[in-house]
């Protein structure tokens, strides 16, 4: 569920696909990170260590698809 409401990079990518600078890039993973611990700590009633683990996880499939449809095109990958 919380991958599901996550996303900030893939739709950073999808809004803006070439266009996407480092700076927004930072953020949307920041983002990502924050919403999607937040998310599993109030909605699964996980520990901070199984939130953070969890945003993590959620944070690098949300930039590896961001990355496939061109959000890391700042980074020269």
């Amino acid at each position: 569920m919380t991958l599901a409401l996550s996303g900030c990079v893939t739709g950073a990518g999808i809004w803006k696909r070439d266009d996407v600078k480092f700076p927004m890039l930072v953020g949307a993973v920041a983002a990502d990170i924050v919403v999607t611990g937040v998310i599993a700590y109030q909605v699964e009633d996980f520990t901070v260590g199984a939130s953070l683990g969890t945003a993590a996880a959620a944070t690098a499939v949300d930039v590896a698809v961001g990355c496939l449809i061109g959000a890391c095109h700042s980074l020269r990958l």
